[in-house]
């Protein structure tokens, strides 16, 4: 059975991850735009890996409420980071499609 620890290391990766696939899939389809994709690629992979060392680096009871909130803080924090990361990448994305209509 997966503890709550492994679950949160699963979804921190997933939501994140995410972020660096779409980067990476418009990145290449629209070269352009490399520099804006790869510093939000660099961005999302750097908070997962921020966000994957916190999760271990607590001082709390195994079952505390501590360790629950601290837990709850990180998922808060990953989903808050991702959506900052998407809307960045979907404004990119919009300014390509704003000028391929003008082609």
């Amino acid at each position: 059975m997966a503890t709550y620890r492994e679950q949160l290391k699963y979804a921190v990766h997933e939501i994140l991850n995410d972020v660096i696939e779409q980067g990476f899939h418009h990145l290449i389809n629209h070269p352009q735009q490399s520099d804006d994709l790869n510093r939000i690629i660099k961005d999302a992979t750097d908070e997962l890996n921020y966000q994957l060392l916190k999760i271990d680096s607590h001082s709390f009871q195994k079952d505390s409420q501590e360790l629950a909130d601290h837990y709850a803080k990180i998922s808060k924090d990953a989903q808050r980071k991702s959506l900052e990361l998407l809307s960045r990448l979907q404004k990119i994305q919009q300014i390509d499609i704003l000028r391929l209509r003008r082609v």
